[in-house]
């Protein structure tokens, strides 16, 4: 027994890997929710992933920019 062939005027579409196309869908959707670009979301997510700043650098970050309010010892 053989298979049918598809109508005609409409390819088969191979699928490799459909996790592959679920992510796709998924970034999709989640670039069109959050009105970001693909590089946008990628940088946000590797600065996410850098370690926490110490407490130490955050003092001299807030020394080095005071702010407005000129105040060192309040982050901005």
């Amino acid at each position: 027994m053989t298979a049918a062939p598809p109508p005609a005027g409409k390819p088969q579409g191979i699928i490799a890997d459909p996790n592959a196309l679920l992510q796709v869908e998924i970034d999709r959707v989640v670039l069109d929710q959050s009105g970001r670009s693909a590089e946008e979301l990628q940088k946000l997510a590797e600065l996410q992933d850098l370690p926490p700043l110490s407490d130490e650098e955050l003092a001299r970050q807030a020394e080095a920019d005071p702010g407005v309010d000129g105040d060192a010892s309040t982050p901005e």
